[in-house]
């Protein structure tokens, strides 16, 4: 008898079936959770994670059938579902129930209760605090936490809240939880593992090496003018068809999704459809089940689909436009044939914006570069752990709502030794906060604060639940005989749409027929012209280890660069070579450079987006002029000397700026809805250790005259 059937006599052949062996993820981590060890497992995607932690966790559950063992935590609605298809039937064989709970379905049922929940953070946060004691008893039993996609919540606002959940779980439970977490791309897993650990024994970080090949094929996609860029944009995609049959196209924002949509579904003769979330959940599930049974097809996607949603088999992947992070391009590259140790990615430079406006080609060639460089090394991006006050702000008031009154002890004190900014005077000046703006009043003889009119007002709203920021929306329904609703796009830009107008949505021109307080009426138009509807999302920052790695790649010897498996056509590879002659040599003593550009100034910093945004507003005010920046560089033009500028870049100087114009840095946050009722100095302190100011300001305040070379290009 092997391995797997040794350890799982009762689950093997629902999970693995005739398979003769496990995989070497299954082998290394089935003993540790059979154990009841907590573990970090970091493997490859398409590894088997999943059956590599559910199935022992299965085998265990057996033993107490009637009761809740396992409660499995995932970043998205749509990765649960998928899961679900994945896993119920599987648990049916062992005859365990899976249930799942979000904000779309519920198939929680007290008797008998479900052996595995499978559920989101902010599902779990309405589980503890609204549902009666007799609804909420299933989670008593619970012995195993699983968080699926562990890289998606560390160094964030939903990543306190899961740590405060669980801490909250584990005080309701009355005894140790048994945390699992997966994911195929973390940076530094050691401490991923303490945050994710709690108040827990400590987690065994079992890392599964198996990094696949990939081939990039990068290309530049341009157009004599922009009105000619949708046949140059199908050219590219036609290419690719031509050697596969089923194409995973990301792009990075959903207004490009549309556009991408709408250009290729006009021109290529196999279906092209799209995903992203603001779409329908039900347009949604049906665009994953046809892309899964379709023979040949393109589905193009936002970072949706970077995680372990089921849509088949995809012979290859392409990228428009260069993703932000290593970890997001390690995410897409891995959905692509997983059949094959071998991963083909096709990575477009692109000339226009789907707006028309001329976009950064160049830019684009220089991070797929890094970001491929990084991705062989194993270097991807390390977040700060932040001050995340707003994450102690909502526990309070969920607290609150749940018990009709809250203290500053409220919160467990497992939470407080686990994250060191929850101080018992940070959790006061919260609620003192609350009590000035008419949320709470306090009990004084007691200590308490109990709810006011605004505060039940909040909670029908759900504005307690989340941590994450986000936009008041409309839903947009297309007119036939059966009204169907297609997706969501914000208030804001509702409020300016009328009859008659015609915008993409869905990847299709829509011609809106009715404009209505609570839905947009809208029927497919063949258009050539069309407005492209609009989101307003924060700018997803650069981040500074893609910024030095594109100094790297100007820097290394040609034979390490050829070591590199991209395959250039003729503009790229000219492009490429063309930034390593002019900076590369320069760039071999010295860390930054400035230039004098034909009537511009222009500061290569490799310093990253953020570090470039107050870099940037540090310019304006000394020159009086809006500088244009991104990840690697920060330009203006004018007659100021750049040398003049940064004689004042010093620590204090800069620091004192940060602190003045710290409000300036929150439109590029996703803030939480109620982020202006926390204490003015906690709202300073989360965006400054947010935005990572003081290892910013370090960098800052390196660059001084007299370490910058300046050139005259």
């Amino acid at each position: 008898m092997h391995q797997g059937r040794r350890l799982l006599p009762r689950v093997y052949d629902a999970f693995f079936g005739g398979r003769s062996d496990l995989l070497p993820t299954q082998k290394a981590a089935i003993p540790l959770v059979l154990e009841g060890k907590n573990l970090l497992l970091v493997a490859p995607t398409g590894s088997g994670k999943t059956e590599a932690v559910v199935a022992p966790l299965a085998e265990r559950a057996i033993e107490f059938r009637g009761q809740t063992q396992v409660l499995y935590l995932v970043p998205t609605r749509a990765l649960a579902n998928d899961l679900e298809e994945r896993l119920k039937e599987r648990l049916e064989r062992c005859d365990l129930r899976l249930a799942i709970r979000h904000g779309e379905r519920n198939t929680i049922k007290s008797n008998p209760p479900p052996a595995f929940i499978l559920t989101t953070p902010e599902s779990l946060e309405v589980m503890l605090t609204t549902m009666p004691d007799y609804a909420r008893e299933p989670l008593r039993t619970v012995r195993a936490v699983v968080v699926d996609e562990v890289h998606q919540f560390f160094g964030t606002r939903r990543g306190v809240q899961l740590v405060c959940l669980l801490e909250r779980l584990k005080h309701y439970t009355q005894h140790p939880l048994q945390r699992v977490g997966l994911s195929a791309t973390v940076a530094d897993p050691e401490r991923v593992a303490r945050f994710l650990q709690g108040s827990d024994e400590p987690m065994q970080v079992v890392t599964v090496p198996g990094q696949r090949s990939m081939q990039v094929y990068l290309s530049f996609v341009g157009s004599s003018s922009p009105d000619r860029f949708g046949d140059a944009v199908a050219g590219w995609m036609a290419s690719i068809l031509a050697r596969h049959r089923k194409v995973l196209l990301f792009a990075n924002t959903r207004a490009t999704c549309d556009w991408l949509c709408w250009q290729l579904g006009e021109r290529l003769s196999i279906p092209v459809w799209l995903h992203y979330s603001s779409l329908h959940r039900d347009y949604r599930a049906w665009v994953e089940k046809a892309f899964r049974q379709a023979p040949k097809a393109v589905c193009v996607a936002t970072s949706t689909l970077e995680l372990g949603i089921d849509i088949g088999d995809i012979d290859a992947v392409a990228l428009w436009g260069a993703p932000y992070s290593v970890t997001s391009f390690l995410q897409r590259l891995g959905r692509g044939n997983r059949r094959t140790d071998n991963c083909v990615v096709y990575a477009a430079c692109p000339q226009w914006h789907p707006s028309g406006a001329p976009a950064d080609p160049e830019g684009d060639l220089l991070r797929f570069v890094a970001l491929t460089s990084c991705a062989l090394q194993d270097q991807m991006e390390t977040r700060g752990e932040a001050h995340y006050y707003s994450v102690l702000q909502q526990q309070l008031l969920a607290l609150c709502a749940r018990y009709g009154r809250v203290a500053p002890d409220a919160l467990p004190t497992t939470v407080q030794n686990t994250l060191p900014f929850c101080t018992e005077q940070a959790l006061q000046d919260i609620l003192e906060a609350l009590t000035e703006a008419g949320v709470l009043e306090r009990e004084r003889r007691r200590d308490l604060w109990l709810p006011r009119e605004l505060f039940h007002i909040w909670q029908a709203k759900g504005l307690f639940w989340s941590t994450m920021g986000g936009q008041e929306s409309t839903m947009v329904v297309e007119e036939k005989e059966k009204a169907i609703p297609l997706a969501k796009i914000p208030l804001q830009y509702t409020r300016r749409l009328s009859s008659g107008m015609i915008i993409v949505l869905a990847g299709k021109p829509r011609l809106i027929t009715r404009v209505e307080d609570k839905a947009i009426w809208v029927t497919d138009l063949q258009h050539e012209h069309a407005e492209l509807a609009k989101y307003f999302a924060p700018p997803e920052p650069i981040p500074q280890a893609v910024a030095e790695s594109i100094r790297a790649i100007l820097t290394m010897p040609d034979e390490a660069l050829k070591k590199l498996p991209i395959l250039y056509d003729e503009r790229t590879y000219q492009g490429l070579y063309k930034w390593r002659r002019y900076l590369g040599e320069r760039l071999q003593n010295k860390r930054w450079l400035a230039a004098r550009e034909n009537d511009r100034w222009v500061l290569y910093t490799f310093g990253g987006s953020v570090a470039n945004w107050i870099l940037s507003d540090f310019l304006k005010e000394a020159t009086g002029v809006t500088p244009e920046v991104d990840g690697w560089r920060v330009s203006y033009s004018g007659s100021v000397p750049l040398e003049r500028v940064l004689r004042n870049l010093e620590a204090e100087a800069i620091e004192q700026f940060v602190e003045r114009r710290w409000r300036s840095y929150e439109s590029r946050l996703a803030l939480p809805p109620l982020f202006d009722f926390l204490p003015t100095a906690l709202q300073k302190a989360e965006v400054l250790s947010v935005l990572e100011v003081q290892r910013i300001l370090e960098l800052l305040d390196s660059m001084s005259a007299q370490l910058i070379e300046t050139f005259q290009a």
